[in-house]
């Protein structure tokens, strides 16, 4: 490829974002962290007689503690009164798109210290017996969280049913669910208030009547992501949560709990765990909803809203220090957020993108001037052959982004969002940049000319609408005169080039368009190398 992605060096604070109380260290395992504090105790029993007996009896009851639905253990949840139900699954969260974040840039990309959505929140109630943390947590909470902030309308008259969501996406015997489903739920189907399919935590297979699909239809989710540091399903990336939050999103998760996150945080503000805890023995998932952050409270924590009644933490919220975060919780959705009833509508369009260099260590260093050649084209300075440079992009409002190469034989590929090694069709990113302000990418890795020739070709494509990136591209690929009129000819499959793009006096991109204008525009970019 004559554009190609090289790694940069791993940052050696990009999983470190902790900034708050609490230990930090090694995190316990996603159904009990506390096993190899046991191993001494079962090598003993191994060499006994019977102590396979009792092996077969322990890891039994070690399954049933660590595999009931939505968290918390067996044995806790048959003892206590907090029902639980998040099913946590490296599998199923990887299938969620990863958040393609704001640069880590104070300056540029500011965040407050103190965030709250909890005046958005409806009244904190209890799930009761039956396993459905995953549809309080999403519709409850989180969907009525995002429909009050963009509308004003009091949350209470809004609340969304945790029973239309959990009868529908619910796994076997009421215990549990995927946080995913929940997330495709609302965006595929949308949600329905509390009183039209009201909550019982004895029943969970009564289906919603089909007279609802038109009402759940009117509040359907943009979308989801997989708030992450990169495409691995590790690595909980608090600032993409903080962003979320200060955007007006809640973000959903999916935590190990026990110990005393249960009785020990009735009427309690910050969660406090104890040394045992760490071990997370016992400890099964549970999802909650992320409302706000303090970065001043206890060295920095989130909000978060439990379905456990108002006599859990102070009504019913309770507060994570980030260390802790990131030390118990194992999935996080953002969701996308919406903006203020009529905004989108009065907002003019405007997207600035530019190419900016980066130095071995991967830190920018001044922006390749671009000059408009006519017709879409634009010249970048030369470059030298193997030098770095990333793309910047700046959006005042939602749109999606896609960046196109061309290669040696005239073809095309896809450069962002970035397809999987496994399959080019697929990509484990999303293009849509819904939280405004600027980014660099591509994330942990740069572009870089190859050898070949003195000019490369590639394509950057800003719409208001999703596209099919892997379909576009293959359009591109059609031999015709040149990769500018390839890119032309293929977007007339989607829309009118309604969107205006013009170089600014810095030399970057930038596309503009009037307020409730969709469409799409485009630029191919001439590099110059030597």
């Amino acid at each position: 490829m004559p554009i190609r992605m090289v790694d940069d060096p791993q940052d050696p604070n990009e999983f470190n974002d902790n900034s708050g109380g609490g230990r930090s260290g090694g995190r316990g395992g996603g159904g009990g962290g506390g096993l190899l504090n046991l191993l001494p105790l079962l090598l003993m029993l191994f060499r006994k007689p019977g102590g396979l007996l009792i092996l077969v009896l322990l890891g039994g009851a070690y399954f049933l503690m660590n595999q009931q639905g939505c968290g918390g253990s067996f044995l806790q949840q048959a003892a206590s009164a907090f029902s639980t139900g998040g099913m946590l699954s490296k599998q199923e969260f990887a299938k969620a798109p990863v958040y393609e974040g704001l640069s880590d840039d104070d300056v540029r990309n500011p965040l407050p210290e103190y965030v709250s959505l909890a005046k958005f929140a409806p009244d904190r109630q209890n799930q009761g017996r039956q396993g459905s943390c995953v549809a309080w947590s999403s519709a409850y909470a989180a969907q009525t969280i995002l429909m009050s902030a963009s509308t004003g309308i009091n949350p209470n008259q809004l609340a969304f049913s945790p029973s239309y969501m959990y009868n529908q996406i619910g796994l076997d015997g009421c215990q549990g669910s995927y946080i995913i489903r929940a997330m495709e739920l609302m965006q595929r189907k949308g949600g329905v208030p509390f009183n039209n399919f009201p909550y019982d935590e004895t029943d969970c297979s009564r289906n919603p009547p089909t007279s609802l699909d038109a009402l759940a239809a009117a509040n359907k989710i943009h979308g989801f992501n997989r708030l992450t540091g990169s495409d691995a399903p590790e690595g909980i990336s608090i600032r993409a949560i903080k962003e979320h939050l200060a955007s007006g999103a809640p973000v959903v998760i999916g935590m190990m709990v026990g110990g005393s996150f249960m009785e020990g945080m009735m009427g309690q503000k910050v969660w406090q765990p104890s040394q045992s805890d760490y071990n997370q023995m016992g400890f099964g998932g549970h999802a909650m909803s992320v409302i706000g952050y303090d970065d001043k409270l206890a060295g920095g924590a989130f909000q978060i809203m439990n379905s456990w009644g108002p006599e859990w933490g102070e009504n019913g919220i309770g507060w994570v220090r980030y260390a802790d975060f990131k030390e118990f919780v194992r999935e996080a959705y953002g969701m996308d957020p919406l903006p203020q009833q009529g905004a989108a509508l009065q907002q003019a369009f405007d997207c600035e993108i530019g190419l900016v260099q980066v130095n071995e260590q991967a830190k920018p260093a001044g922006y390749i001037p671009l000059r408009n050649a006519g017709s879409n084209v634009f010249t970048s300075n030369t470059i030298a052959k193997g030098s770095r440079f990333k793309v910047e992009v700046k959006n005042s409002t939602e749109c999606y982004v896609y960046v196109f190469g061309q290669e040696v034989d005239g073809s095309s590929y896809t450069l962002f969002p970035y397809p999987t090694k496994e399959d080019v069709t697929k990509t484990a990113y999303t293009a849509y940049c819904g939280i405004t302000g600027y980014r660099l990418f591509p994330k942990n890795k740069s572009m870089m000319p190859d050898s070949i020739g003195t000019k490369d070709y590639i394509a950057v494509v800003v719409s208001k609408e999703e596209l099919p990136w892997y379909e576009l591209n293959q359009k591109i690929s059609t031999p015709r005169s040149n990769y500018a009129s390839n890119v032309s000819n293929a977007l007339r499959s989607y829309g009118s080039a309604s969107l205006q793009v013009s170089s600014t006096g810095n030399g970057n991109l930038r596309f503009t368009a009037d307020a409730g204008v969709k469409g799409v525009a485009y630029a191919v970019i001439e590099i110059n190398k030597q």
